[in-house]
């Protein structure tokens, strides 16, 4: 499929990149910043790379009022709409340390675990596509501030529906030390949500998506990650509205729609991908931008940042 004038490559320098992440905490004695917290567009366009896993100390994220103008009227063009007006995009790079929770408003089983070295990888994927978004105009909440931190699937549905994001995406792969599988090999899945998907509680009640116009929106968003992946991963990626199993067969609650999805209120994308580069385990620098790069592009088609 010809790649459409809106996809970039990412490239840079790590140190770019930590004067760019502003939501990340400092690793000095400055507070951190609040989980969630929305970052709108650097002053002007940088081009960035593979980010380093070890984050170099950086600077407070701006308050609100002192949100700087898009990118594109720097240039300039004609902004035509204000910082807060912008679409707001929810990113959620998969995994964190071990977690058994319930959430309160349904009794689900809220349970996540460490995942490694998919966990580390996409968040790496995250930071790229969202340095991407925030020099492309959008504002940008990410699930977590850093790698390892430990937030509940409810919470990061929570995230999402407390910004009223205009898309939420979840961020995946399947690198593994041993049974990972390739890249280029399979599990490329988009999943968007189902009216009529369900997870179920430990006492069996079976709680639904039943949002009709979410799941209108998340197909037709679904379908446009599926072609724009494909485009920029050149493998074939598959559309699915399940799991395509009763996840009770992984240990996890009975059901065939990720947590996350069955929970939020906005239009929430999963996407899982291959996970480990030609000869090691893991993806390495070219597989991660080829990643970042078809999100990107999904982004972009689904909510024109203006």
């Amino acid at each position: 499929m010809p790649q459409p004038a809106s996809r970039r490559l990412l490239r840079g320098s790590p140190a770019v990149l930590a004067a760019t992440v502003l939501m990340l905490p400092a690793c000095t004695a400055a507070s951190p910043p609040t989980v969630g917290r929305v970052t709108s567009a650097p002053p002007s366009r940088t081009r960035l790379e593979q980010p380093a896993r070890t984050v170099a100390p950086l600077k407070t994220a701006p308050s609100r009022a002192a949100v700087s103008t898009s990118p594109k009227a720097s240039r300039g063009q004609q902004a035509s709409a204000g910082p807060e007006a912008r679409p707001l995009i929810v990113l959620d790079p998969g995994h964190a340390p071990a977690i058994s929770d319930t959430d309160p408003a349904t009794g689900l089983n809220d349970s996540d675990y460490e995942n490694e070295p998919e966990m580390h990888d996409v968040f790496d994927v995250a930071l790229l596509v969202r340095a991407e978004l925030l020099a492309d105009g959008y504002r940008v909440v990410m699930t977590k501030n850093r790698v390892d931190d430990r937030v509940s699937l409810g919470q990061r549905a929570a995230i999402a529906n407390n910004a009223h994001a205009a898309l939420a995406l979840s961020i995946h792969d399947q690198a593994g030390a041993s049974g990972g599988i390739g890249f280029m090999q399979g599990n490329n899945i988009v999943y968007y949500q189902a009216v009529g998907d369900y997870r179920e509680t430990p006492s069996g009640v079976k709680i639904k998506f039943t949002d009709g116009k979410v799941a209108a929106t998340s197909l037709k968003y679904g379908k446009i990650f599926q072609s724009e992946r494909q485009a920029a991963e050149r493998v074939p990626v598959t559309l699915q509205g399940t799991t395509g199993y009763d996840l009770g067969s992984r240990g996890l609650a009975a059901g065939n729609i990720w947590l996350v999805q069955l929970l939020s209120k906005v239009p929430w994308i999963y996407n899982e991908a291959g996970g480990n580069s030609a000869g090691m385990s893991g993806l390495n620098t070219a597989d991660k931008r080829r990643y970042a790069d078809g999100l990107v592009a999904a982004v972009e088609r689904c909510v024109p940042s203006g």
